[in-house]
């Protein structure tokens, strides 16, 4: 079975999804960043899909 990247992994449907949860939790993209010790921007690029992660990225966005 061929399955391309993007049939895979929706960038904007999880980038919506992280952002929901770190609005729950009343924190700006440059604190949920910090807290996993990546640039500034790192966040808003993967909450509009310009951007995507690793598994690493994704357990440490999970666990703050």
């Amino acid at each position: 079975m061929n399955i391309s990247r993007k049939e895979m992994y929706d960038r904007v449907a999880v980038g919506q999804r992280i952002k929901e949860q770190r609005m729950l939790k009343n924190m700006s993209q440059v604190e949920l960043s910090e807290k996993i010790d990546r640039y500034g921007n790192y966040i808003y690029d993967i909450e509009h899909g310009k951007s995507g992660m690793s598994l690493e990225i994704a357990l440490s966005i999970a666990a703050v």
